[in-house]
């Protein structure tokens, strides 16, 4: 009897697949296109203005009501456009703005407004409730954006504080 014959075993050759690579899509983001911001903001100013013309509300309220709805939407596009990579604590610093700096802002327009009579001639003409509320919209804002810039620049804000302190 023989021995059966051994080949040496080699291995098979591989063939070279192109593997299909998956192309990844950039994500869309809706909140992050500018083109939806611009086309949002132009269809609240033609509704409102269409609607205070049918309404016949005084331009005094229109501007207080765009002026309030415009301060709203521009805090939502800075906040999705400006990344929170830089500090930590965002929204607290957002937060103290809006309540401390933005109802100060807001008390002190009103005290001097009752100071000067100037609330006489607003509840005149657009009312005394409807002014407070969205002046307080639009202050809230204000105070929110001056948190957040507070924020940033608090390392440059505390060596200038410092600084002053020591002299």
């Amino acid at each position: 009897m023989s021995m059966p014959k051994t080949y040496p075993k080699t291995q098979p050759k591989k063939t070279k697949t192109k593997k299909k690579q998956l192309r990844t899509q950039p994500k869309f983001s809706l909140m992050k296109s500018k083109f939806y911001w611009i086309t949002l903001a132009l269809t609240i100013l033609v509704f409102t203005v269409a609607y205070g013309y049918l309404m016949q509300i005084s331009i005094g309220k229109e501007l207080l009501i765009l002026g309030s709805i415009f301060s709203v939407m521009g805090f939502a596009f800075y906040v999705g456009f400006k990344a929170s990579e830089n500090y930590s604590k965002r929204a607290t610093f957002i937060f103290v703005g809006a309540s401390i700096v933005g109802f100060s802002i807001w008390a002190a327009m009103v005290l001097s407004f009752n100071a000067t009579g100037f609330t006489s001639q607003i509840s005149s003409s657009i009312g005394v409730d409807f002014f407070a509320i969205t002046s307080l919209v639009i202050c809230l804002i204000v105070g929110a954006f001056m948190g957040d810039l507070i924020g940033k620049n608090r390392e440059s804000l505390s060596v200038f504080v410092n600084s002053k302190l020591r002299k």
